[in-house]
């Protein structure tokens, strides 16, 4: 079915539509977008909308970058078409609206280089040429906090249950307390076709974990994942809480991941990493390559200030380029699987990536593995403790310059998104430098 068709049969099926919400994911996982009444939705499968060209690279707070206002300071317009199957319903407003993604395309009408879709379109046509099809799931983890909280306050059960401090990690008692927003999450996600598997309590006082279903339909898993933290976040805000994927958002808790499960089907649909001759060398080369690749592409992994708090072992975030068997301390764990969905899991992202980015940088440090028949160093065991040697960029400037010389990230991603992705990033770390903190106060005003 076309686009156009596709919208045809959806004002047929909702005559009573008001609102048509058009999002577009930028380099920080976050939906810009515009409103409009449901009458333009013909009109944009047709002619698609403009927005300014610098909407997929704002910086995290939603300005331009002082560093890129030479080059695109006029920002001129650029037309973006909507996504096929991208058209949902809206199920948390007042009046009945729907969202539809759109992609941008340039003045020539390709892919514009810095959309997030068009990236990660170019790490997949490596597979594409290869005979080759991965299949990704995502798992996010998130904490609920009271609204308006400054620090964020953990939320208190709205049962009137006393509040379960300290970790309750799969407790089903604190699960059930929160079962009303629960459900609502779980109902959201069914209107919008999300495939949900799974939400269970976290580590975190308040912190959850929702899963999604495996796909090979790889830039949707994407689209899905951005669309997966507007349903919790608008539901959440609608129970009058805070639902916030910040990767460190509380000082003495543990952070916010996300991870990702990547497997890889041959032409026959084939998993290349169960196959009985040669599969497991095959999964070692494609660790091999993330091991290889993983400091050059933190910079996706933990794309702001804030990501990089939750580079601390003590709180169970992966620091060391490492793998092996069964074991959530390491960068790229093995999980228990049989040879149809033998898989990795990598955990180094915090939730605040853009899922698109990371996932064009984790399939193609894998194929770069497989391409290079990468070796992936020793192999620790479910029970390993990691020596906490040759560890990951551990600061924001530091990973910004690794990935500046990673041929591989450039080879794949393309020169012209890394430049201009440094660009901005850089002008955020310069101005984080900057600011003067409370601690800074806290620290020196007095006794300096």
């Amino acid at each position: 079915m076309s686009v156009d068709e596709e919208i045809s049969s959806f004002l047929e099926q909702h005559p009573d539509l008001e609102i048509v919400e058009v999002l577009i994911a930028d380099m920080n996982g976050i939906f810009r977008g515009k409103q409009m009444p449901a009458s333009g939705l013909k009109k944009l499968a047709k002619n698609g909308v403009p927005f300014p060209i610098t909407v997929p690279f704002l910086t995290t707070n939603g300005a331009s970058a002082d560093s890129i206002l030479e080059e695109y300071g006029s920002d001129p317009d650029r037309i973006c078409m909507p996504v096929a199957g991208s058209l949902k319903l809206v199920p948390w407003t007042e009046r009945k609206t729907a969202q539809v993604l759109v992609t941008m395309q340039d003045s020539d009408g390709t892919p514009f280089f810095m959309d997030p879709r068009a990236v990660l379109g170019r790490v997949l046509e490596k597979f594409t040429k290869d005979g080759l099809r991965p299949v990704v799931a995502l798992e996010y983890e998130f904490f609920l906090f009271e609204a308006g909280s400054i620090p964020p306050v953990p939320v208190s059960p709205p049962n009137g249950m006393a509040a379960a401090s300290g970790a309750n990690c799969y407790n089903m008692d604190v699960f059930s307390d929160f079962e009303t927003l629960m459900r609502e999450i779980e109902d959201a996600c069914i209107a919008q076709g999300l495939d949900v598997i799974g939400l269970v309590c976290e580590y975190g006082n308040g912190q959850f974990e929702v899963n999604l279903q495996h796909t090979d339909d790889v830039e949707r898993a994407c689209d899905d994942a951005l669309a997966l933290k507007r349903v919790v976040k608008s539901v959440a805000l609608k129970h009058g809480l805070l639902a916030s994927f910040m990767a460190k958002p509380v000082y003495d808790e543990v952070g916010n991941g996300l991870h990702a499960h990547v497997s890889i089907l041959d032409e026959d649909g084939l998993n290349i990493f169960g196959k009985e001759d040669g599969g497991e060398t095959t999964l070692q080369n494609a660790i091999g390559g993330l091991i290889k690749t993983m400091p050059g592409a933190t910079a996706f992994f933990a794309p702001n200030a804030n990501s990089f708090r939750r580079f601390d072992p003590e709180w169970f975030a992966p620091v060391v380029p490492n793998w092996g068997e069964n074991n959530r301390r390491l960068s790229v764990r093995l999980p228990l699987s049989n040879a149809k969905n033998r898989r990795f899991e990598h955990r180094v992202c915090g939730a605040d990536v853009c899922p698109h980015l990371v996932v064009a940088a984790i399939l193609a440090g894998a194929h770069y593995g497989l391409t290079h028949e990468s070796d992936p160093g020793p192999e620790l065991g479910e029970f390993d403790a990691v020596e906490f040697d040759n560890v990951l960029p551990p600061r924001w400037r530091i990973a910004l310059d690794r990935l500046d010389v990673s041929k591989v990230m450039r080879s794949y991603l393309g020169d012209d998104f890394v430049d201009l992705y440094l660009q901005v990033r850089r002008a955020e770390e310069e101005e984080c430098h900057r600011q003067i903190s409370q601690w800074d106060y806290e620290q020196y005003l007095r006794v300096i």
